[in-house]
C-alpha cells in the first residue's frame, strides 16, 4: 500500500462551463505525459478531440500536454478528480484499488470558477468512483445526495450554496467500460453534454 497526492489538482480554463471529474490518476508506469488522463489505452482524449474538432497530433511529452490544454480551452472543460491524496491497495491502476484518505476541494474549485454550471462524473458504479466520492464528499459538509439510478445519462439539479448545478452521470471512458458502450455512442454522450451548456 502506498499514499499518493494528486500531482495536478484542477484545470479549469477562464470562463469554463462545465467540469468533468474522475477519481484519481492512474499508476506512474501507465503514463505517456504528466496530465490528466495520462493512460494512452483511456478513451478520454479521443473523445475530446473528436469533440472539439481537432486531430491528436502528440501522444507524449509537454507537447502533449499543451495540445490537450488547448482543446479543454477551446470547449470551455475543465478537469479534476475527487481524490486529492489516496492509499493505492495494490499496484492497479484499478479505482477499487484505490481509498480515499482526503477528498479534493470541489467547494473551493467552483468558487474561484463561477461560470461553471454543469459536473460531469464518469463513473458511479462500486465503492470507489468518482460520483460515490463525490456523495461521500457532500455528506462531509451535510448535504445530502443520492446518487440517480436508470439508463445513462442520468442528471439531477444540486444546490451548492444556493448555487444550481447540474450534475450527469456518464459512462467511464476506460477500456473496461467498452463492453457497455461503443466509443462512437460514448462521444456522442459527451458531445451532446459538453456542447450544450
Amino acid at each position: 500500500m502506498q499514499t499518493e497526492i494528486h500531482p495536478w489538482n484542477w484545470y479549469v480554463p477562464e470562463n469554463a462551463r462545465t467540469l468533468i471529474i474522475g477519481t484519481f490518476p492512474p499508476t506512474l508506469r501507465n503514463w505517456s505525459f504528466d496530465f490528466f488522463y495520462p493512460n494512452k489505452n483511456n478513451y478520454f482524449w479521443k473523445i475530446i478531440a473528436s469533440i472539439a474538432g481537432k486531430p491528436l497530433n502528440y501522444l507524449s511529452g509537454d507537447e502533449a500536454i499543451r495540445e490537450r490544454k488547448r482543446l479543454l480551452n477551446h470547449l470551455q472543460l475543465g478537469l479534476s478528480d475527487m481524490g486529492k491524496i489516496i492509499c493505492r491497495t495494490a499496484d492497479s491502476s484499478l479505482d477499487e484499488n484505490l481509498q480515499v484518505i482526503e477528498y479534493m476541494n470541489i467547494f473551493r474549485l467552483l468558487s474561484e470558477n463561477p461560470s461553471i454550471r454543469k459536473i460531469i462524473f464518469t463513473s458511479s458504479s462500486g465503492k470507489s468512483s468518482a460520483m460515490r466520492w463525490f456523495k461521500e464528499y457532500l455528506s462531509v459538509h451535510d448535504i445530502p445526495f443520492q446518487i440517480p439510478k436508470g439508463e445513462r445519462p442520468l442528471r439531477q439539479i444540486l444546490d451548492l450554496a444556493g448555487r444550481k448545478m447540474e450534475i450527469v452521470l456518464l459512462y467511464s471512458t476506460s477500456p473496461r467500460a467498452g463492453a457497455a458502450i461503443s466509443l462512437e455512442r460514448l462521444t456522442g454522450l459527451f458531445r451532446e453534454e459538453i456542447v450544450s451548456v
